[in-house]
């Protein structure tokens, strides 16, 4: 009985894994558009599946490619307005299983716990600006 209690934990947690990184995936967004992608230059479509963001993008392309922003700024500057869409990753960013990794430690699991000083990496921080509604500058490699 106890056998099996270990064995469904293991199974669980990459479960939702497997689930979160599909969820977040360019091809489950195009997936649900597909007409709209389909209506874009070879050019997008190709920046999209790679989830990169370039020159001329407009903000559904960006959304397609990498998914919704963490947040989103105004910038004023001589010309008129920025629109800077902010997205920040890792940096033991506290999600419910930050810390899980499958095929670590002893059992194929192992959990640890990630805040302020924790060992969860080095966050990153990306920037795509838009000006006239299509991206003019982008930080994404």
């Amino acid at each position: 009985m106890n056998f099996l209690l270990r064995l469904r934990i293991p199974l669980l947690v990459s479960a939702v894994s497997f689930l979160a990184a599909c969820s977040t995936s360019p091809l489950s967004r195009i997936d649900s558009n597909r007409a709209l992608y389909e209506s874009w230059p070879i050019e997008v479509q190709e920046a999209i599946l790679s989830k990169k963001v370039i020159v001329g993008m407009t903000p559904e392309m960006v959304q397609m490619a990498v998914g919704k922003p963490t947040q989103v700024i105004t910038r004023s500057v001589q010309s008129g307005d920025d629109e800077v869409w902010v997205y920040r990753t890792g940096g033991g960013g506290g999600g419910l299983l930050s810390g899980v990794s499958i095929g670590g430690g002893v059992g194929g699991v192992s959990v640890g716990s990630s805040g302020v000083g924790g060992s969860g990496g080095v966050a990153e921080e990306n920037e795509i600006v838009f000006r006239n509604g299509v991206v003019s500058r982008s930080s994404f490699k």
